[in-house]
């Protein structure tokens, strides 16, 4: 069975996977992987090119190093697609906590004080156990976030695609139909959702309108899930007490967009998650590691991506 590994891999772990019988493995940058080495490949670690996935003849796994899963499970082509769903939560949930800590101190107004050689306290700040949480996505990462949020003493409450029973740290549970009847209340707002069509710009010109004024905006999961340009004009009028990016419709993002000038937005370049944290890299490895040993005892797979949800 011919598997090819691309992604980033430490010498020790390569040795790990070359041991299981019965997997011919060939480990390559996947910015290096050509349709030539996909044509007799039966299984793929990584995240190649979706373009390069039809000349992939014998194809029926991938195992993708992310956790976002949709644009591999839009493609046009019958395989068994796995995530690394339950890697990420730590890593990105810590930089949510940071974000919301940031904005909560008004750390960025001091560092734009320190360059300006101005000393000046800027008044009052809110501590978490006084804040209301909206987790908009309740997977690994909005749940983890949301578990932190709870411990240190805020009220939180969930958003998701369907009515599923919660934690118990959750005070409320929302899908995306009634999700305008609590976005007034919050002073946190955490998106961490996948890019389906219902997830879209489901922060739109109306939604964003209805949140509370001087709250925080924060979004690790798509881009998509907000309309930019509405986000834009509304912050325009300083409505956010601040807003953190860190993914974008189009990235990397293009040096004139406007979000970039826009006062109390941050944009962080997609570095919430991917392999910044070693515990992440651990954990995916991991993964690929038990469903590899799966796939080879012809044993159910872990973390299987529904094609029609895209996650």
């Amino acid at each position: 069975m011919k598997v090819l590994f691309s992604t980033n891999i430490h010498p020790e772990d390569k040795e790990r996977f070359t041991a299981l019988n019965g997997a011919d493995i060939t480990f390559k940058p996947k910015n290096e992987v050509t349709e030539d080495d996909l044509k007799d490949t039966e299984v793929i670690f990584g995240n190649v090119d979706t373009k390069l996935i039809p000349s992939a003849q014998n194809l029926k796994w991938v195992q993708l190093d992310s956790a976002g899963a949709n644009t591999y499970a839009a493609l046009d082509k019958a395989f068994t697609l796995t995530n690394a769903s339950g890697a990420y939560g730590t890593a990105i949930s810590e930089f949510m906590l940071a974000c919301t800590m940031a904005i909560l101190k008004k750390l960025p107004e001091y560092g734009e004080m320190q360059k300006m050689h101005e000393w000046e306290n800027l008044g009052s700040v809110r501590t978490i156990d006084t804040l209301k949480v909206l987790c908009i996505g309740t997977g690994d990462i909005g749940s983890a976030y949301a578990g932190i949020m709870h411990k240190l003493g805020a009220t939180v409450y969930g958003v998701h695609r369907t009515d599923k029973p919660l934690p118990e740290y959750f005070s409320g549970s929302y899908t995306f139909e009634t999700m305008p009847e609590i976005l007034s209340q919050c002073d946190v707002i955490a998106m961490s959702l996948p890019e389906t069509p219902e997830t879209i710009h489901i922060m739109n010109k109306e939604t964003l309108a209805l949140t509370k004024p001087g709250s925080i905006l924060i979004n690790v999961g798509r881009g998509s899930a907000i309309d930019t340009t509405a986000l834009i004009h509304l912050q325009k009028e300083g409505h956010f007490a601040g807003v953190y990016l860190d993914v974008f419709e189009h990235e990397p993002l293009p040096k004139n967009d406007p979000v970039r000038n826009t006062k109390g937005i941050y944009c962080t370049p997609h570095i919430a998650g991917r392999f910044n944290a070693e515990t992440t890299y651990d954990k995916v490895i991991d993964i690929m590691y038990t469903n590899l040993q799966h796939y080879l005892a012809n044993e159910p797979l872990e973390h299987v991506v529904d094609r029609k949800l895209g996650y």
